[in-house]
């Protein structure tokens, strides 16, 4: 288990100093001139959009359930109707 996580971050650092120099060198964009290529901050940029809508999907979702139970709960302790009340 130890051996797959060093492979996996030895293979991500060994892409992320590959990208800088490829940056730095001009074979990728950087627009801003901050060592990070264009292509990769596009990518963050989109994927913090989708992240963004799911967030907004999942409080939705969360938010109509809680609105179901809250009726539920009403309608479960609701009196019935066509039930008359005993007078002493």
């Amino acid at each position: 288990m130890v051996n797959i996580l060093v492979i996996a971050c030895t293979i991500l650092l060994i892409a992320l100093i590959g990208t800088v120099i490829a940056a730095k060198k001009g074979w990728l964009a950087d627009r801003d001139k901050d060592g990070i290529a264009d292509v990769i901050e596009d990518r963050v940029d989109i994927v913090k959009d989708k992240i963004d809508d799911v967030v907004d999907d999942v409080e939705d979702f969360i938010e109509d359930k809680i609105d179901d139970v809250e009726e539920f709960g009403k309608k479960f302790t609701r009196k019935k109707p066509g039930r008359k009340s005993k007078k002493k």
